[in-house]
């Protein structure tokens, strides 16, 4: 697809800007000819990264055209990692958005990065008193795609990629336990009820729900009635369903 789901749901009008400048709103901007060298490999990622950003009929055409050539490009993975270190920690639209093609070339250069990405420690909120800003959330998103990203090389038969997945299951944080849980039990390596075995040794028993080898087909799942008023809550209430970390 053209972007990620976090894109499609984030990208405004100005992410059509030609400019070296990608702007996401007025708060959030990169200068990509400061991230990415004026060379061969780095002038064909700032393309790739403005094409992800556009829209119209053609766009998605325009992507995967622009997403064929990169995964040509042997250096793509190094230079696409050495941007990533280099946007600002705040700006998580951008890193995220880097992460995602370092997820979508499915390039075994990217492995170690996509890992490195994953096991950063994730920071405290940035926005405490924000009731309508989690920047914990936007972090963990970044780590989501990464680990994503380690999926499809496993799914592609890499077996370091699976190791790596297997690593990720001991991660601090619950969400990206279960996207590597959902990572390991899809790839082709192994059985699947003794790896289920394995898991349920090594994770709390609270968390042996997720453990599963069936994939969920959205279109059987029920959809609730849409109320006429959202009431949108702020990030913390007393209503707010929890889930203990660890």
């Amino acid at each position: 697809m053209l972007v990620g789901l976090c894109f499609i749901m984030f990208c405004q009008s100005s992410c059509k800007d030609r400019s070296s400048t990608l702007t996401y709103d007025d708060s959030s901007s990169v200068n990509i000819e400061t991230v990415f060298p004026d060379t061969p490999t780095g002038n064909m990622i700032r393309e790739h990264l403005r094409i992800s950003m556009g829209s119209g009929m053609d766009a998605e055409w325009k992507y995967q055209k622009s997403l064929s050539t990169l995964r040509a490009e042997p250096k793509a993975a190094q230079v696409l990692y050495d941007g990533y270190k280099k946007v600002a920690p705040e700006n998580y639209f951008y890193r995220n958005m880097i992460v995602e093609a370092l997820k979508e070339i499915r390039s075994v250069g990217s492995l170690e990065y996509l890992n490195e990405i994953a096991i950063e420690k994730i920071p405290a909120d940035q926005e405490p008193e924000n009731a309508e800003i989690d920047t914990r959330l936007d972090e963990i998103m970044i780590r989501i795609t990464a680990v994503e990203g380690i999926t499809l090389l496993a799914a592609d038969s890499l077996v370091d990629a699976e190791r790596i997945l297997s690593q990720l299951i001991s991660h601090d944080n619950l969400t990206v336990r279960q996207m590597a849980v959902r990572g390991y039990l899809q790839t082709q390596f192994g059985n699947k009820t003794e790896k289920m075995q394995e898991l349920r040794n090594r994770l709390p028993e609270e968390e042996h729900w997720y453990i599963t080898g069936e994939a969920t087909n959205i279109k059987k799942v029920a959809h609730p009635e849409m109320p006429e008023k959202f009431d949108l809550k702020t990030k913390e209430t007393k209503d707010s369903p929890k889930i203990k970390e660890q």
